[in-house]
């Protein structure tokens, strides 16, 4: 029986050769389409699950409240927490706690390095997270001061093989750390590092009190192994009496109007977390996910109507098929497992041609979305699972509707009369057709939104200029150079292709430090938690920020080192100052009057308003060197630089960026979204009009004699094209009404996540429903051409 039912089914693919390649090939790219979104969706949703013990480990972000202010939520919290963990909680199995290192300097005999991702931890961080070990002990490897382990990436590149790392010294800025151990870099974790370096040295360095006791000093990462998930509850608890006995008087003692609560963040729920700044890498985007794997859906939806719809409208050619298995004895049962059969067959060819694709795609897929797949996945029982799933949804769900209807032809009718059934029904079929084209459209306007927020992020005046600043990376380890830096930059002016130069710690869409100031309002000192750059003369100059009101720093005038401070307008509003010039502000050991307000600015990207922010005057701050330069002659102007660079400093690398390319990597998640968006939005257009073009198809062939019987009583080309033609367009028409206010709201939602958004314009909803049409009409058309050309003659005998 089997063998019978399969011998059909090829013989049935190999009549209707057109129709199996339009099933297939559209299918082969709805399920590649799916397979590529479900390598993406997996690799998101998989981060941290490589460490065993993920469900048991969360991370303490830190949350502080001042006075008549909006809460700041850190993911950092205080050196003195883990201590305190240790001690007041005993069903805590470990902590650990991690400081990133910043930039630092790496030398191994001739070769050095600037290393961005290095982390300084504890003894205990890799017993609680358990990284594969290709050398070392994870109980003792960070035991002893000055040790490190590094990286199986990092090993290969001064080492040249793992095995050669263990025992060999690397120079770390101006201290030597003696490597025990290499671990194999997972990948998927939101803590990434080259090395870790170990922390007893950097601790036994502050004071008793700072390690202990300062809870406002916020500059470390916690994470705690529980005993068991179940105790999440209880320990939160617990962990609030404690803020509330001890960290709370604290406060108190300190004479500051503040509360603090410590929040609890579940591992697995980092990576998409993007309530918490300062965190050690940047979170990732849940919608981002859901809404690739709703298109990966809506790709295998389309090619499932395909399927549909075209088996449906060829059912009367299988009409007496059907009726002589009914008259020699076949159930309606055996009929539906016969064409349900037929579906999982055509199915399961398309996903083998899907998998070719697949392999072929991977590395553009891999290029679109910044990931490392490789064919190995096809051996993974996830994707086998995910790859059987489709086989049985797609021959399920696509031939079932055809099963159905086409096994409850009565054999009576069908064998007496050489009037062949109906095509199914015509009004699914219409219904179908919208929901194919709905779904396009909702993926086209989704693509042009996209693309036109994406260029008025590009466009959108930010408040300083971008364009042609170098941005060379100042390793603050060696304390000589950056004194020695106002020598360098002496050098660079020289050059008419060097406009300015200025020195700062932070740059525009980096993490900002937030400090504790004391402001004057209305009349009293009251406490405000402030973003702090670190900034020289020049700086204001160099990135073409304006002053709305004041001055800047002079170096005439000596009492702008910490007895003036610029703050930006938003500062001065959100501090309730109409005249904040004169404004008395104390911050570290700063005891200042305002002396200038800048035109607001972004620091961060636009998903963001801009905030209150303190430029503060430090001739001296290391981190980053600005150099403004001229376009002519650029790639000469960057080598003058960089050997001046070699002149100033022979130990260090120089690394540089431009700062345009640096603030625009914050929209990555977004040009990401807009090319994956803009290729499955055509990949949609192109299966729902593969479907399109069989069903003209089949639409024409049906009405040969009609066409015949028109073009002899004088009917013209174009009026037979539009008699074909006008129901499919009405249909898109449909689907375009359907589609906008869907595509308005989604789009609507999604631009809600930047500040600073472009409108949802009418033109946008009147090109794609444009598009549509015409891709469909140009479809229908070349079909209805073909048939309306058709010599009567040959119509007429057709029937």
């Amino acid at each position: 029986m089997l063998q019978n039912y399969f011998k059909i089914a090829i013989r049935n693919l190999i009549r209707n050769k057109v129709y199996s390649a339009i099933n297939i090939v559209g299918l082969a790219i709805g399920v590649a389409s799916c397979v590529l979104i479900f390598l993406y969706v997996q690799d998101e949703l998989s981060y941290e699950s490589h460490f065993s013990k993920a469900d048991r480990i969360v991370r303490l972000a830190g949350e502080v409240k001042f006075e008549s202010q909006e809460t700041n939520k850190f993911a950092l919290s205080p050196a003195a927490l883990e201590p305190a963990l240790r001690r007041e909680f005993p069903e805590i199995d470990n902590v650990t706690q991690l400081l990133p290192a910043r930039t630092q300097t790496v030398w191994y005999k001739d070769k050095s390095f600037n290393e961005k991702d290095m982390v300084f931890a504890d003894s205990s961080f890799f017993q609680v997270f358990d990284y594969e070990l290709l050398a070392g002990d994870p109980n003792t490897v960070l035991d002893e001061p000055l040790t490190m382990v590094v990286s199986e990436d990092m090993a290969e590149k001064y080492f040249g093989a793992v095995e050669n790392a263990p025992g060999e010294l690397l120079k770390v800025g101006n201290v030597s750390y003696n490597i025990t151990g290499v671990y194999r870099d997972p990948k998927h974790s939101h803590i990434e590092a080259s090395a870790f370096l170990s922390r007893s040295a950097y601790d036994a360095s502050l004071d008793e009190d700072t390690r202990t006791n300062q809870w406002f000093a916020l500059n470390r990462y916690t994470y705690a192994l529980l005993q068991n998930p179940e105790q999440l509850p209880a320990f939160k608890e617990k962990l609030d009496a404690f803020t509330a006995s001890t960290v709370t008087p604290w406060i108190k003692e300190n004479d500051l109007n503040a509360t603090m609560t410590f929040v609890l963040q579940p591992l697995k729920s980092i990576h998409f977390d993007t309530e918490y700044g300062a965190d050690i890498s940047p979170a990732g985007n849940i919608s981002y996910v859901y809404i690739f794997a709703a298109v990966a859906v809506f790709i295998l939806l389309i090619a499932c109507i395909n399927y549909m719809n075209l088996a449906t409208a060829r059912s009367a050619r299988r009409a007496k098929e059907v009726g002589l298995r009914k008259v020699v004895g076949a159930y309606r049962s055996q009929i539906i497992r016969q064409f349900i059969g037929e579906s999982v067959l055509i199915t399961l060819i398309a996903v083998v041609l899907a998998l070719g694709i697949v392999q072929m795609m991977i590395p553009t897929f891999n290029a679109l979305t910044d990931k490392n797949f490789s064919s190995g996945f096809i051996f993974q029982w996830e994707f086998l699972l995910v790859v059987l799933a489709i086989v049985v949804f797609v021959g399920g769900v696509a031939g079932s509707y055809p099963a159905f209807f086409l096994s409850g032809f009565k054999p009576i009718d069908v064998l007496k009369s050489e009037k062949a059934p109906k095509s199914g029904s015509v009004s699914l079929r219409r219904v179908l057709v919208v929901a194919q084209f709905t779904i396009s459209l909702i993926l086209i306007i989704g693509t042009i939104v996209v693309f036109t927020q994406m260029h008025y992020l590009r466009s959108r005046d930010l408040g300083f200029n971008k364009e042609q600043v170098m941005v060379i990376d100042i390793p603050n380890s060696d304390s000589t150079l950056v004194q020695r830096l106002p020598t360098l930059k002496h050098q660079l002016l020289r050059n008419p292709n060097v406009e300015m130069v200025s020195n700062t710690n932070d740059i525009p869409a980096e993490s900002l430090s937030k400090l504790m100031t004391l402001s004057e309002v209305d009349g009293k000192m009251v406490e405000r938690a402030l973003n702090v750059m670190f900034v020289d003369y020049d700086f204001l100059d160099a990135l073409g920020i304006e002053m709305k009101e004041g001055r800047n720093y002079s170096r005439d005038m000596k009492t702008d080192l910490k007895g003036g401070l610029i703050i930006n307008e938003a500062a001065a509003k959100w501090l309730g100052w109409s005249e904040p010039v004169g404004k008395r502000m104390q911050m570290a050991d700063w005891d200042a009057r305002v002396i200038g307000v800048v035109n607001d600015f972004h620091v961060k990207s636009l998903h963001t308003e801009v905030e209150p922010l303190i430029l503060a005057l430090r001739p001296s701050s290391a981190g980053y060197l600005l150099a403004r330069i001229k376009a002519q002659e650029m790639p000469a102007t960057i080598s003058f630089v960089e050997s001046q660079w070699r002149n100033f400093d022979s130990k260090h690398p120089m690394e540089y960026f431009f700062l345009d390319e640096h603030f625009d990597e914050q929209y990555r998640a977004e040009e990401k979204m807009l090319t994956v968006f803009g290729y499955f939005a055509g990949l949609t257009i192109l299966i729902a009009c593969l479907g399109l073009f069989g069903l003209a198809s089949f639409t024409a062939e049906q009405r040969t004699k009609e066409i015949g019987i028109r073009k002899v009583l004088g009917s013209s080309t174009g009026g037979i094209v539009l008699l074909l033609s006008k129901d499919f367009a009405l249909l898109v028409l449909v689907a375009i009404v359907l589609a906008s206010p869907v595509a308005w709201y989604g789009m609507r939602t999604w631009l809600q996540d930047f500040a600073y958004r472009t409108e949802l314009s009418w033109w946008i909803f009147v090109v794609a429903g444009a598009a549509a049409m015409a891709i469909a009409l140009l479809t229908v058309s070349l079909q209805a051409m073909k048939a309306a050309l058709t010599d009567p003659v040959k119509s007429l005998r057709t029937q």
